[in-house]
C-alpha cells in the first residue's frame, strides 16, 4: 500500500470574522444611506406631484371663472347685436331702446363700457351718455370685425379705454351685419384689467411664480405679477408659447423668457375662446418647503450612519482585542501542550504523546482497515558511550538520532518520539512493510554516516539498531501487540550484531499484509 500524505486541518482565522464585521458595519451604514436617499427621492417626487395637481386644479378654476364672466358678457353683446338689427328700433323712445339693447350685465363689477359702433367706428348707442365725437375705428377689435365676417367673438389686446378715462382694459366685440351680410358696425364691451389683477392676486403663489392669460396668437392680456398697464407683450415667437400652442392643455418645465428662472408651466386653452390660461410655478418655490425637511432628514441619516460606523468600529476594536487575547491564550496553551508532549532534549514527542498517538492511530487503522507500522530504535552500546565520553557527549548522540529521524519523516501524520533513555520510536500510519524498511534503513544509514566516534561499539561509530513491526488491526487486537512485535524485532537486531534493521513478520492472520506490502 503506498504512503499518502495526511492533509493538515485548516486553521481558524479570526481576521475573517473581523473583515466580515467591517463589511457588515459598512453595509449597514450604506443601507441606511440608501434607504434615506430613496425616502428623500420619494418625498421629492410627492412634492412635485402635489405641485402639478395643485397647478392643474388652479388652472381649471381660473378657466371656469374667466370663461363664465366672458360668456355672460358675450351674451350681452349677442343680445345687443340681435336687437340693434331689428326693424323700427330707431323709432322707439331712447330710454326703451337703451333698456332693450343693454341688460344689467353691462353694469357688473369690472365690466367697462358696452357700446354699439356704426360701420365708421363712431358710437351709435351706449347705456350712458358718452362723447359722440370718439371714434374707435383704429382699434383692433373694430378692424378685425370689419375685415372678417367670420371673426366671431374677438378678444382685443390690452389698451387704455378712451371712454373710461384711460382705464386699462381689453375688449370683446361681435360683428353687426346688414340683411345682405355687409359690415354694419360692431357690438363691443370692455373688461377692466383690474378684474384679472383682483382674480390673480388671490392666488398664493411663490415669489418667483406667475399666472398668465394669453390670446391664442401669443399676445399677453394679463399677468400676475402685473405687467405695465397697456403693455403690448407678444410672446408668439418664444419656445414657451410654442409648447403651449401644440396642445389644448398640458404641462412642461422651461426657463423663463426674461429671468431664466426654471418653472413648471401648467396651461389650458379655454373651450370656445381664443384664450390660454397658464399657472407658472417656480421649481424653487415648489421645493421651498421640501428642502428644509430634506436637509433635516439627510442630517439625521448622516449622523445615524456615523453613529452606526462609530459603534461598529468600537465593537470591532473590542472584538479584535478579545480575539487577540483568545489567540494569545490559545497559542500559549498550544505551546504549553506542545512542551508537555515534547522531549526537551531531542524536541521529539515524549513517551506520553507517543502512547496517545499510538492508541489513536490503532483505532483509526482498525476503522479504515489500513496497516500501522512501528519502528523501535536503540542507540548501540549507549551506556558504554556515556561511560567513556560523558553524558554531554551522550546527549549529542541522542540529538543526532532525533535529527536523523526527523530528516526521514515526510508526512504530517508520521510521528517520531523518544521512547525512553536511548530508545526511540517512529509511528507510520498507512505504510507498507517495504516502505517502513526503506525508512528504517535510511535512518540507520544517516546515523552511521554522522561518523560519531564510539570506540566501545563494534563498528567504532555511534550506530542504531532498528526493529520494524506492522499490523492491520483486527477485532480483539490491541496496540500492545504492535509494540511487542517491534520490541522483538529490535531484540533480533541487537543479537544480529547491531547497526542493522530487523522486521517482525505478522502472524498468519496478517500474512496478506506482509506479502501484499512486499
Amino acid at each position: 500500500m503506498p504512503r499518502t500524505p495526511t492533509q493538515p486541518a485548516p486553521s481558524h482565522a479570526p481576521n475573517a470574522v473581523l473583515r466580515r464585521l467591517t463589511f457588515l458595519c459598512i453595509g449597514l451604514a450604506l443601507t441606511m444611506l440608501i434607504v434615506g436617499f430613496i425616502a428623500l427621492i420619494e418625498t421629492r417626487r410627492d412634492t412635485w406631484q402635489r405641485a402639478e395637481q395643485s397647478s392643474t386644479n388652479l388652472v381649471t378654476a381660473l378657466e371656469h371663472d374667466i370663461a363664465r364672466n366672458i360668456e355672460l358678457y358675450d351674451l350681452s353683446l349677442q343680445g345687443a347685436a340681435r336687437i340693434y338689427n331689428m326693424r323700427g328700433l330707431d323709432k322707439v323712445a331712447p330710454d326703451i331702446r337703451k333698456a332693450a339693447l343693454f341688460d344689467s350685465a353691462a353694469g357688473a363689477k369690472f365690466l367697462g363700457s358696452l357700446l354699439i359702433l356704426d360701420k365708421h367706428g363712431d358710437i351709435a348707442e351706449s347705456p350712458a351718455p358718452v362723447p359722440r365725437r370718439i371714434n374707435l375705428a383704429d382699434r383692433d377689435f373694430f378692424i378685425a370685425q370689419a375685415a372678417r365676417p367670420d371673426a366671431g367673438l374677438f378678444v382685443s389686446r390690452p389698451f387704455h379705454n378712451r371712454v373710461r378715462a384711460g382705464e386699462p382694459s381689453i375688449a370683446f366685440s361681435r360683428r353687426l351685419s346688414t340683411p345682405d351680410g355687409s359690415f354694419d358696425g360692431i357690438a363691443v364691451g370692455a373688461l377692466r384689467l383690474a378684474y384679472f389683477d383682483d382674480l390673480f392676486s388671490r392666488l398664493n403663489l411663490g415669489p418667483a411664480s406667475s399666472v398668465n392669460l394669453l390670446r391664442a396668437d401669443g399676445y399677453m392680456l394679463a399677468r400676475q405679477p402685473a405687467i405695465p398697464a397697456g403693455a403690448d407683450l407678444d410672446i408668439s415667437k418664444s419656445a414657451i408659447f410654442a409648447s403651449m400652442s401644440r396642445a389644448g392643455s398640458g404641462e412642461f418645465v422651461a426657463p423663463g423668457m426674461v429671468d431664466s428662472v426654471k418653472r413648471l408651466y401648467v396651461f389650458r386653452r379655454m373651450a370656445g375662446l381664443p384664450l390660454i390660461v397658464s399657472v407658472n410655478i417656480s421649481v424653487r418655490d415648489i421645493y421651498a418647503d421640501w428642502w428644509p425637511k430634506a436637509l433635516i432628514i439627510a442630517g439625521i441619516q448622516i449622523v445615524s450612519c456615523l453613529v452606526a460606523l462609530l459603534l461598529g468600529f468600537l465593537f470591532r476594536r473590542e472584538l479584535h482585542r478579545r480575539l487577540a487575547a483568545e489567540s494569545q491564550l490559545r497559542d500559549s496553551y498550544e505551546q504549553m501542550a506542545k512542551m508537555a508532549a515534547t522531549d526537551s532534549l531531542t524536541q521529539l514527542a515524549n513517551r506520553g504523546k507517543f502512547e496517545e498517538r499510538l492508541t489513536q492511530e490503532w483505532q483509526r487503522a482498525m476503522r479504515n482497515e489500513t496497516p500501522l507500522v512501528l519502528l523501535l530504535l536503540d542507540a548501540d552500546c549507549f551506556k558504554l558511550y556515556n561511560d567513556r565520553y560523558g553524558h554531554r557527549s551522550g546527549d549529542t548522540v541522542l540529538k543526532t538520532v532525533a535529527r536523523c529521524i526527523n530528516a526521514n519523516l515526510s508526512r504530517p501524520g508520521d510521528l517520531g518520539a523518544r521512547y525512553g533513555g536511548e530508545e526511540f520510536a517512529v509511528l507510520l500510519p498507512e505504510t507498507t512493510i517495504a516502505s517502513a524498511r526503506q525508512i528504517a534503513e535510511r535512518i540507520r544509514a544517516d546515523m552511521e554516516a554522522s561518523n560519531i566516534e564510539h570506540l566501545g561499539a563494534p563498528s567504532g561509530k555511534a550506530t542504531l539498531s532498528v526493529g520494524v513491526a506492522a499490523r492491520r488491526p483486527m477485532p480483539g487486537d490491541n496496540e500492545d501487540m504492535l509494540v511487542k512485535a517491534a520490541d522483538k524485532a529490535l531484540y533480533d537486531a541487537k543479537h544480529a550484531g547491531r547497526n542493522t534493521v530487523r522486521i517482525s513478520f505478522p502472524r498468519v492472520s496478517h500474512l496478506r499484509l506482509a506479502i501484499g506490502g512486499e
